[in-house]
């Protein structure tokens, strides 16, 4: 057993051993390799690096970035078939390999296979449409086969789409130079001049061009145009030897030569010394005096012409004279009465054709391309007919003549009508005239010869786009997106549409429908910043808070810094009632900011409403924080004073709050509000006399009723005196005798509440006069407790001789105060003890009470109960009073003189009354109690009082 284990053991090390080799070998020595064959290139040690190729490529066969840098080294070592062998096999394997192009394109070039080159330049640009790169390539080619046509319509599509662009630029002219010079090898000098102004507009200062162009039309005999190009040029360089020279030459080949004697004296003025200047003097006044001695060339072939009208070499030489002076109406006069006498003429037609399009006459000149098209069919004179009736069409575009355009670019369109240009602009011109279907009609035409076309798939999206047809734009964009996944232009397309498509879902108020344009944006781009602005609004305008703050949030993952999505994001957390968070926003983009003002007023903002919700759950110190940060910011922030000021009057800190309200009263000196916060601020710190002050400052300011009422009252609270007179008038039903007292009273008010008085009160009776003298005390302990005292003395007569009461009054939760209380009586014949318990509670502007007294007349006990009822007006100065009494009150005042009589009675008694004050001055009250006295099983007796007050604050 022992050595079956340790043979087991030994094949499980074994084992182990060659799976830990395969796993920890080198996971990719071909890739070392085609790193090291990079460097090799990079130093141009070609010979090395096609080895280190090769035996990366038996390492991995199938390695397609070696196999390209294979081809690639041959090519560099002008190994072209094996270069080709390499890079078709990358092809082959990858159609979408961008490098591969290049070198498949160079090594065709190379070779001078320009047709295998340009075959590879139309692959590449199916798969990569409006690369630059490859356009570019393709225009050389083109060059190079002296296609000069599709040139030229190449160059003016590199030039449109990428006109800022110095690589094409530099192409363009390239192009239009050699144009220029073909041109000129094939004795077409008008198509050459054509070509040589097309480099100028691009390119002003290209002395080539500029030469050139002067070249031909001298050799074409036209010295007008040369000179004035000569003149044009001395305008900006007008003391430049070489063009004054050219000039001089010019003029002396025109036989202009009085002209170009002063042209050699402007030579000599400028440059006096030169040598070769002053030997053209002499000669040039020879060769003027031969020329003039001889007959005008032009008028000798005229007579020539006139004498034999058939004489072709006439023709031909006015022709040319006519042309070289610029006289090109004069030319085509001399063509056209050569093609009366021969109609026919190839020769002819082509020249007149020439002379129409150089004066921009494409229409007539398209019409004889027609002609000699329909003699000679061949490619050249096709592609020249199309081109003249699309530059045809192109004038009337321009100039909004959109029949006739239309029907120049349809008469290209019999000739070719698979053409792009032609089917372009024919869609172009429906689109002009916001013809969407035409459009889309010509369109879907064009698509059916070129069904993959991005150009006109592009376009096709766009005018259903234009037409409202967002989901069918979109679907074509989706497809180009699709299929190009890597071309950013075709997702960026898709994303516009649906982003066009929730704008205008969001104009209709179509929120829902919008948002789901918006997911469909951010599906596409999840960066894209205007869906994500569009759906935090959305979702912000829709009530949906939470989803507003995801999306801000997904913002500013893409965009941290950005201060909108910032500010948006604050906005949102304020609408959440995140205040703190949103300042926390806010307050750092005020700092980075400090000078943008919608920051500091987003921050304020902020702030403040943390401060009313800390206020509305009464944490009032953390409210006072927030507006305390708000006055830091802004010490002139209206609402964040006013608020501080009602807190702290809220908290009895007066003074703080008198603070506020002088910073307010500084930064708003006519401001009632601040004036009225400091009158109350004063008030509640119980300084009447500045308070009221205060107060009539406001008056002055705004002396409405309300404002007046207050001052009033605030001057009345410095009044420490009152006058009063009480008048209390009792009648029976038992008796014919009328019993009144009479009452004067001193009374006055304690600086920390309460008050003392004395009164004198006098009633007539028929046994005699009763006086009785009576002070009395309120005595406030603090806010919440009170002492009532009273005590008189009298004569007897009338009155009780001695009388005393004593209540304390406390004041519990919800305003509820409740007293308890003594009361004493002494007569000749009767001493009366009670005790009062009374409750009361304010309802609004409602205020009850009832109190209970059990009187103790030894040996007999008795109860008395009172329920007052009081409605209060005109902010609870002034009040109505209902009063229902059971039993005689020990307070009573108006049935103590019948006292005795009383004692042990079944009395009821109802009341009113009501009391007015007079600008918190004066006091009026006036008061009625009908008393019902059962004085017997049977017998019943009644009282009636009225009670008449006059009070005055002094």
């Amino acid at each position: 057993m022992a050595v079956l284990k340790q043979l087991l053991t030994g094949i499980i090390l074994c084992w182990t051993i060659q799976t830990q080799a395969q796993i920890f070998k080198p996971k990719n020595n071909a890739e070392t390799l085609y790193e090291q064959a990079l460097q090799e290139t990079k130093l141009q040690h070609y010979s090395k690096a096609i080895t280190l190729s090769k035996q990366a490529l038996q390492e991995q066969p199938g390695f397609i970035d070696q196999q390209l840098l294979l081809g690639r080294l041959y090519l560099l070592t002008r190994q072209y078939d094996l270069a080709r062998k390499y890079v078709k096999e990358v092809l082959a394997k990858n159609p979408r390999y961008r490098d591969a192009y290049y070198y498949a394109i160079n090594i065709e070039l190379s070779t001078g296979r320009y047709a295998e080159a340009a075959c590879y330049t139309d692959e590449a640009l199916s798969y990569y449409p409006g690369s630059m790169e490859f356009m570019l390539k393709k225009l050389g080619i083109l060059n190079l086969q002296h296609k000069i046509y599709q040139g030229n319509e190449l160059a003016e599509q590199l030039m449109s789409r990428y006109p800022q662009d110095t690589t094409v630029r530099n192409a363009y002219v390239e192009h239009y130079l050699e144009s220029g010079n073909y041109y000129q090898q094939l004795g077409n000098n008008g198509m050459a001049r054509q070509s040589y102004d097309r480099v100028l507009l691009a390119d002003p200062q290209n002395t080539d061009a500029r030469e050139a162009n002067l070249a031909v039309t001298i050799k074409g005999g036209s010295y007008q145009s040369a000179l004035d190009q000569v003149n044009e040029a001395l305008t900006i360089h007008p003391g430049s030897y070489e063009l004054l020279m050219r000039k001089l030459g010019i003029l002396q080949d025109m036989h202009a030569y009085a002209d170009a004697l002063g042209a050699l004296q402007e030579i000599l003025r400028r440059y006096p010394s030169d040598g070769k200047a002053r030997t053209l003097e002499i000669s040039l006044r020879i060769e003027a005096a031969g020329y003039y001695a001889n007959t005008d060339p032009y008028t000798l072939y005229e007579g020539v012409l006139e004498k034999d009208p058939g004489n072709r070499e006439a023709l031909d030489k006015l022709i040319g004279y006519s042309m070289a002076r610029g006289a090109y109406r004069e030319a085509l006069a001399w063509i056209n009465r050569g093609l009366k006498s021969s109609p026919n003429d190839s020769r002819l037609l082509a020249l007149k054709m020439d002379v129409l399009e150089g004066d921009r006459k494409y229409g007539s000149a398209a019409a004889l391309a027609e002609i000699l098209y329909q003699r000679t069919p061949n490619p050249d004179l096709k592609d020249r007919l199309v081109l003249l009736e699309i530059a045809n069409g192109r004038e009337y575009l321009t100039q909004q003549q959109y029949d006739l355009a239309l029907a120049a670019f349809e008469s290209a369109l019999k000739v070719s009508p698979s053409d792009t240009t032609a089917l372009d602009l024919v869609a172009n011109t429906w689109i002009a005239q916001k013809d969407n279907n035409a459009a889309l009609k010509v369109l879907d035409q064009a698509l059916g010869y070129y069904p993959g076309n991005e150009r006109f798939l592009l376009k096709k999206s766009a005018v259903l786009a234009d037409a409202g047809r967002y989901e069918e734009a979109a679907a074509i964009a989706s497809q180009l997106a699709n299929r190009y996944p890597a071309n950013t232009r075709y997702s960026s397309n898709l994303a516009d549409l649906h982003l066009t498509a929730g704008r205008n879902l969001m104009r209709a108020e179509e929120y829902d429908l919008a948002k789901q344009q918006f997911e469909q944006v951010l599906a596409i781009a999840p960066s894209n910043m205007d869906a994500l602005d569009y759906m935090i609004n959305l979702q912000s305008a829709t009530g949906e808070a939470d989803s507003a703050l995801y999306f801000a949030d997904k913002a500013l993952t893409y965009y941290p810094d950005n201060r909108d999505f910032l500010l948006k994001k604050a906005s949102v957390l304020q609408d959440m009632h995140e205040y703190t968070a949103s300042a926390a926003i806010s307050g750092a983009l005020m700092q980075k900011y400090p000078y943008t003002l919608k920051y500091k007023n987003t921050y304020t903002t902020s702030l403040m409403a943390a401060g009313a919700e800390y206020q509305r759950r009464q944490q009032y110190d953390s409210a006072l924080t927030q507006f305390n940060q708000v006055l830091a910011l802004n010490p002139k922030d209206s609402l964040a004073l006013l608020y501080s000021i009602n807190i702290l009057n809220g908290q009895h800190r007066y003074d703080s709050a008198l603070t506020y309200a002088a910073q307010g009263n500084h930064y708003y000196p006519d401001n009632e509000a601040f004036l009225i916060k400091r009158a109350i601020s004063l008030e509640n710190k119980k300084d009447y006399a500045a308070a009221a002050l205060a107060a009539d400052s406001v008056v002055k300011l705004q002396p409405s009723a309300t404002n007046t009422d207050y001052r009033d009252y605030l001057e009345s609270k410095t009044l420490t005196n009152q006058f009063a007179l009480y008048y209390l008038n009792s009648t029976y039903d038992y008796t014919s005798n009328k019993y009144n007292i009479a009452t004067v009273e001193y009374r006055h008010f304690l600086q920390r509440g309460g008050s003392y008085a004395v009164q004198l009160n006098y009633a007539g009776r028929q046994n005699g006069n009763g006086l009785q003298g009576l002070a009395e005390l309120y005595y406030t302990h603090n806010p919440k407790l009170y002492s009532y005292g009273l005590l008189a003395y009298s004569n007897k007569t009338v009155f009780p001789q001695i009388r005393a009461s004593y209540s304390i009054f406390k004041t519990f939760k919800k305003d509820i105060e409740v007293e308890l209380g003594a009361r004493y009586l002494n007569l000749d014949s009767l001493t009366s003890v009670s005790g009062v318990v009374s409750i009361a509670k304010p309802f609004d502007d409602f205020w009850i009470n009832l109190r209970g007294f059990v009187i103790s007349e030894s040996p007999n006990i008795y109860t008395a109960f009172n329920l007052t009822a009081r409605y209060y007006m005109n902010r609870r100065q002034d009040y109505l009073q209902v009063i229902g009494g059971l039993g005689t009150s020990p307070d009573d005042r108006s049935r103590l003189i019948n006292f005795p009589n009383l004692s042990g009675l079944l009395s009821h008694d109802i009341g009113v009354g009501y009391q007015k004050i007079i600008r918190y001055r004066t006091t009026l009250g006036l008061f009625g109690t009908w008393y019902n006295q059962k004085i017997s099983d049977v017998g019943y007796q009644n009282q009636y009082d009225i009670y008449i007050t006059v009070q005055r604050k002094f």
